[in-house]
């Protein structure tokens, strides 16, 4: 079982997708810049090819897909402080972020 977790990355300038396992130990990540997807596997270990994770990752582009501005390009002038940017990062194709109205 897996849990997929959206966060608003300002170190990388980016919307991701945090898996995490069922004791909550982050797994993988996916996100999308201008080349594309991406799936970073972070544990060794992890059956990249069995069903479970593959409908997990297809779910996590799924989510995100709704951020409007997950690759982090071309960002207001004004976002001067981390979590004015993160905030930015996290707006949903719904005029949402993080559960509010914008």
């Amino acid at each position: 079982m897996f849990e997929i977790i959206i966060v608003g990355n300002v170190d990388t300038f980016r919307t991701e997708a945090e898996i995490a396992d069922e004791l909550g130990k982050r797994v993988a990540m996916v996100y999308e810049d201008s080349a594309g997807w991406h799936t970073e596997v972070i544990e060794a270990g992890l059956e990249q090819t069995s069903s479970d994770f593959s409908g997990v990752v297809e779910n996590a582009k799924e989510k995100l897909s709704h951020y409007v501005n997950r690759p982090g390009e071309n960002p207001p002038d004004e976002l001067t402080t981390r979590g004015a940017l993160s905030l930015w990062l996290m707006v949903k194709d719904d005029g949402t972020a993080m559960g509010q109205k914008l």
